[in-house]
């Protein structure tokens, strides 16, 4: 064998449940590594990665992490986000699951109460957990238990087109006020709710959390049909009139209905910059903090590095997590994605000090993170389905949380 292992990183896309790819993978790591038994190989499950998800930044950290290890080679293992969940349960359940995973923060619940996940709290050091921030590590524990690194954090804003909203509103009220002013005066629409279970839960959340409530307790018990979460859906339902078709909107039709000349408002987060700029000439916009309820609040949204509860390679795989999770190669994942800062030193680049990003974070001290729930999945389904028939008018606010609370409590 050569004295440097080459890369090998290699991206398995897992189109089904089944899990005859990972056979050759587990033969070619045992073949590996029976030649030289101070290498070892650790498996990384990204979702994504072969349709280009984190591949650049992440194939650099790789190519460096094992330049400078060059006993360690990290194979990457690539499957689609909508079977992200199901497919982490099986090879779990099957005896070979990864020894590191990307997940969402949201799911790390429901993999922790499987026995799917390593406590990582034994294996941070101090000067480590001192670099990062504390609320947005909170979206990774679970009873104050460790279970994930972040490494990705988005945030919210309100966009608005500057040259049709002179001042942009603050709160509620003025949110509705002004949606029906510019439905009523412009061609187009004042505001979009995105309402798809994949994308535009975390849109809708925010204003739950504005009105102090909360989609399940402490203990993880769902609590959907709260009165504060009833009297949220019907402020939203009064938004109805002048938004797009709440069923068919998605989240990334929003910048795009922007672009278009077909909206004046709408909440999304910095990955959307882009687009926006490059429509700024016949869609001039500037960004604002996401008008408040009863307090202001916005959904923390992250995912995290986790390590499989069975690996055999526990050291190595935290030290890779540790080596992803620093300053230096942190902020490169970070830069690429519009993404906001998970480690105190990102606090000070100037890339958050636009107009722009200024909004996004300047919130995040009021952040609260997606429901850590047994079933992201059955969850962000029902509660998706209920907000649509409350603004379709299908059900009543308090008939469809009551519905979507017997549903996923089933």
């Amino acid at each position: 064998m050569n004295k440097k292992i080459q890369t090998l990183i290699k991206s398995f896309m897992v189109s089904s449940l089944s899990l005859s790819f990972l056979a050759p993978i587990s033969a070619f790591a045992e073949e590996e590594e029976s030649q030289d038994s101070n290498s070892t190989t650790l498996q990384m499950l990204v979702p994504g990665y072969d349709t280009g998800y984190l591949a650049e930044p992440l194939d650099n950290a790789v190519q460096q992490y094992q330049e400078e290890n060059p006993e360690i080679t990290i194979e990457i293992v690539s499957a689609g986000w909508d079977e992200l969940n199901s497919k982490i349960v099986q090879l779990y359940q099957a005896g070979q699951a990864p020894d590191i995973m990307l997940v969402g923060s949201r799911s790390i619940r429901q993999f922790a109460e499987l026995g799917v996940l390593e406590d990582l709290s034994p294996y941070m050091t101090d000067e480590f957990i001192e670099t990062r921030i504390e609320n947005v590590m909170d979206t990774a524990k679970i009873e104050d238990i460790q279970y994930g690194i972040p490494l990705a954090l988005s945030s919210r804003a309100l966009f608005y087109r500057s040259d049709i909203v002179e001042t942009p509103p603050t709160n509620w009220q003025e949110l509705k006020e002004t949606a029906e002013q510019i439905k009523n005066e412009e061609d187009m629409y004042g505001f979009a709710i995105p309402t798809d279970s994949r994308n535009g839960v975390d849109e809708m959340l925010t204003f739950f959390y504005q009105n102090e409530g909360r989609m399940v307790d402490e203990e993880g018990n769902y609590t959907l049909n709260t009165p504060e979460n009833v009297q949220t859906l019907e402020y939203l339902v009064e938004l109805a009139d002048f938004i797009p078709e709440p069923v068919g909107t998605k989240r990334d039709d929003q910048v795009q209905m922007f672009g278009n000349g077909d909206l004046a408002m709408f909440i999304s987060g910095g990955w959307e910059l882009e687009e926006l700029d490059a429509n700024a000439e016949n869609a001039p916009y500037a960004a604002a903090l996401v008008p408040e309820g009863k307090t202001k609040a916005v959904t923390l949204v992250t995912d995290s590095y986790v390590m499989s509860s069975i690996s055999e390679k526990k050291e190595a795989a935290w030290k890779f997590i540790e080596f992803l999770g620093t300053e230096d190669i942190q902020r490169t994942v970070s830069e690429a994605y519009g993404w906001l800062p998970v480690t105190k030193a990102e606090l000070e680049d100037e890339r958050f000090t636009t107009e722009a990003m200024k909004p996004m974070v300047e919130i995040l001290e009021y952040g609260v993170p997606e429901p850590q729930v047994s079933n992201w999945d059955k969850f962000s389904q029902s509660f998706s389905i209920a907000v649509q028939k409350a603004l379709t008018g299908e059900a009543s606010a308090q008939e469809a949380l009551d519905t979507a609370q017997e549903e996923v409590t089933q």
